[in-house]
């Protein structure tokens, strides 16, 4: 039997999906996320946060995280006035993303935002807490503030020891401006009035 014979009587193998064609994502509104939670598909405290239309399974917090969390809320708790709102973990509505940043500071409303999540435009500073989850809030959610207009954000890096300052927010998900703060530093947030805050006092 000749090669050629031998091809032309061997069974033809299974087709194969190009890689392009393999997986297709579903990208979900902030409606239809809201329904989901609503109808129980997933638990109001589920730690779940929608980003660019996906939902995404936050990374479990450790002491550290948690205690820093903590930290800011007590030292924040002592120095902001009347006028503006401090949100912890809670979401805010950014077009196809909800994200659910540690620390929020926002524009103050009578009905505490009962009625809608915040917007872009309430907030005032967004603080995330950064350990493993380090480069999905500098590449990822640094992104989505930035393309949303979010004017201040602070990433605590607790595995440099630092804070890391994004500023002038540019549509193309970038923040113009970066500054890296350290211990013996002392942020004062541009929209949130006669704040001042010690960097080793965040840190601990």
């Amino acid at each position: 039997m000749s090669v050629t014979d031998s091809q032309t009587n061997s069974p033809s193998p299974p087709a194969v999906a190009s890689p392009s064609m393999a997986v297709t994502r579903h990208l979900f509104t902030a409606q239809q996320y809201h329904e989901m939670i609503e109808h129980g598909i997933f638990k109001e405290d589920e730690p779940i946060e929608l980003i660019r239309g996906e939902i995404i399974r936050k990374l479990p917090i450790g002491n550290p995280h948690a205690a820093t969390v903590n930290r800011l809320n007590r030292l924040l708790s002592k120095q902001l006035a009347d006028d503006v709102i401090l949100s912890i973990q809670n979401p805010i509505w950014l077009g196809d993303s909800e994200p659910e940043p540690d620390v929020a500071i926002l524009h103050f409303r009578e009905d505490l935002y009962s009625s809608r999540r915040p917007m872009a435009e309430d907030v005032l500073l967004l603080v995330e807490v950064a350990d493993s989850s380090l480069a999905y809030d500098r590449e990822i959610k640094g992104d989505v503030y930035a393309q949303a207009g979010i004017s201040e954000y602070w990433i605590v890096n607790l595995n440099q020891a630092t804070i890391e300052v994004y500023l002038d927010p540019q549509s193309d998900g970038r923040f113009a401006t970066v500054i890296t703060a350290r211990s013996g530093d002392t942020l004062k947030p541009r929209k949130v009035a006669g704040l001042s805050i010690e960097v080793s006092a965040i840190l601990g």
